[in-house]
């Protein structure tokens, strides 16, 4: 039976940040070792065959995860037009923290301001953001709250063992944010699917080498260092890859994509009206894992590849942050695309405002992560929410 919209839960306000620091394959290749030129052929090529990643952020090292996060959730509370003590709640998901106890989520929130507002941190790697969505549904959903604040922000830079080419190349840092609200009345033709979560565990899929959290030594001051004791010792991502990563990442956000409009995976194979229509009016903004898997993503659900908001290219992958950014790049600023030569290399990455998210159209949100935690969550592009963007942007270019 298709799933139903809840009329009540929406989409109100839209944030993200990136770092400054731009670095691209050529400059990555200075960074990376153990690639071998002689059976991959030149590095920036090699890059862009298997991940479609051209240039990501870099953090420096004094930029901590929250402080990316505290730029997002300012721009996505701006667009809502709250203030921070108008939130109920905060969910703040990150796997690269820089605190343990209390914690990243309890410095942002008293960094943003939102006094003796709850908050907490949620870990489901790439997923994180669509779970942290999916938890503020229920809320919303079941009238608790009014207003919630979901955070997805990353700072991968600082976890890479660039001694592995295939891991290394991938991630980027950045934050976003997504305000969610409860209507008192329904929103005609709006509003939000409820959620749909899995779970099936692959320990190897994407893995944290150790369990210590990264920290300054010249954090501690008055403790003695003793010569040869090592005290922190960082914490490194693994990843595995290969086409069996690609497809299944393929079937499952297909999958999630399709149970949460409440269809079963074959509905698309077996040409089922009901979804087919469904996603002649959707934009699909999936994580962005891998270039090829958004291509395959596209051709799994039968949509024009233009259809799948994408910022892989200049973003990488940032992990609990990549649906925000990609969600706040869509309505803002469209779709990027490349631009190819006559042997298909890649010349230029272009954006694409004609791609931009309209009003009215159906949002979906697939995603999967480490474990593998998956899920996916839509709405409808509320004319509020589009309104508020476009007043934002003419401000901002009166301002220039």
């Amino acid at each position: 039976m298709p799933a139903q919209r809840n009329p009540h839960v929406t989409v109100t306000g839209i944030g993200a940040h990136l770092p400054e620091r731009v670095v691209d394959n050529d400059e990555l290749s200075s960074l990376v070792s153990g690639f071998d030129s002689s059976k991959s052929g030149d590095f920036g090529t090699w890059v862009d065959q298997v991940t479609h990643v051209h240039e990501r952020r870099f953090s420096t090292p004094e930029e901590r995860t929250v402080d990316l996060s505290l730029k997002a959730a300012r721009k996505a509370l701006k667009t809502a037009g709250l203030e921070p003590q108008d939130l109920d709640l905060i969910i703040y998901a990150t796997f690269t923290e820089s605190q343990a106890i209390p914690g990243d989520h309890c410095m942002f929130a008293d960094q943003l301001g939102a006094e003796r507002v709850p908050v907490f941190q949620l870990k489901a790697a790439c997923a994180g953001s669509i779970y942290g969505m999916a938890n503020a549904w229920s809320h919303l959903a079941a009238g608790l709250y009014d207003n919630i604040l979901v955070i997805g922000t990353e700072t991968a830079s600082k976890a890479l063992n660039f001694h592995d080419p295939i891991t290394s190349i991938i991630f980027g840092d950045g934050a976003g944010a997504v305000v969610m609200s409860r209507s008192a009345e329904p929103l005609e033709n709006g509003g939000m699917y409820p959620p749909f979560l899995d779970f099936k565990y692959s320990p190897r899929n994407i893995h944290l080498a150790n369990s210590n959290i990264p920290i300054d030594v010249a954090r501690f001051p008055d403790r003695e260092i003793e010569p040869g004791v090592q005290l922190v010792e960082q914490a490194l991502v693994e990843m595995e890859s290969g086409p069996n990563v690609l497809r299944s990442a393929v079937l499952n956000m297909t999958e999630c994509l399709t149970r949460c409009l409440g269809y079963d995976p074959k509905s698309i194979r077996r040409g089922e009206e009901g979804i087919l229509k469904l996603l002649e009016n959707a934009r699909v903004v999936p994580h962005q894992a891998n270039g090829r898997i958004l291509d395959g993503l596209a051709d799994r659900l039968k949509l024009p590849r233009d259809r799948l908001v994408r910022t892989i290219y200049r973003t990488g992958n940032i992990s609990a942050a990549s649906n925000l950014i990609a969600l706040d790049f869509g309505l803002r600023h469209g779709n990027m695309g490349r631009v190819l030569d006559e042997d298909g290399r890649v010349t230029q990455i272009v954006t694409q405002p004609e791609h931009r998210i309209q009003e009215g159209e159906l949002v979906l949100l697939p995603s999967i992560g480490g474990g593998y935690l998956m899920g996916c969550i839509g709405f409808v592009a509320e004319p509020a929410l589009l309104e508020r963007i476009r007043a934002e942007e003419t401000q901002e270019a009166a301002s220039v």
